[in-house]
């Protein structure tokens, strides 16, 4: 009997200890659960700023795409405009320097004595068509300042 009464005690406390290791196991167990279920909301969640990332970067693509294109083409407007700015210029330059030249020779007209004026002024000025010698002549021999543009100015 007090074998057994010993191997009893043994036995409740050694049911007492799984007990306890069971009490302690389940609250372990949900402590885990409450993790992993903590863990799953966090992958969620992260899954989603994924999802929204990865569309917010495709529609950053597109959006660069079209903004290269558009700098290609303003690019190109403005090497036309720069061309057009450039033959402009020429253009002008060229006006400018007839001007100028216009305004030499009126100055030089002007100083010359009044006999040279009214003989300029009477002048006419012939082109002839060119020989087979490739020489040509101007109506009176004299050259003329004016390059056939008429009378200005006077």
């Amino acid at each position: 009997i007090n074998n057994m009464k010993t191997k009893f005690k043994e036995t409740i406390e050694k049911c007492d200890s799984l007990e306890q290791r069971l009490n302690d196991l389940l609250k372990e167990k949900q402590s885990v659960e409450r993790k992993c279920s903590q863990l799953n909301n966090k992958v969620a969640k992260l899954s989603n700023e994924l999802k929204e990332e990865q569309e917010l970067n495709k529609c950053l693509r597109a959006n660069q795409a079209l903004l290269q294109n558009k700098l290609k083409e303003e690019e190109r407007a403005l090497r036309e405009t720069c061309e057009q700015k450039d033959l402009q210029i020429s253009e002008i330059q060229e006006q400018l320097r007839d001007v100028m030249f216009y305004l030499e020779t009126q100055q030089k007209i002007n100083h010359l004595p009044a006999e040279t004026r009214q003989e300029i002024q009477e002048g006419q000025i012939n082109i002839a068509v060119a020989s087979s010698a490739g020489s040509s002549t101007a109506g009176t021999g004299k050259p003329s300042a004016r390059r056939g543009r008429g009378k200005r100015g006077k």
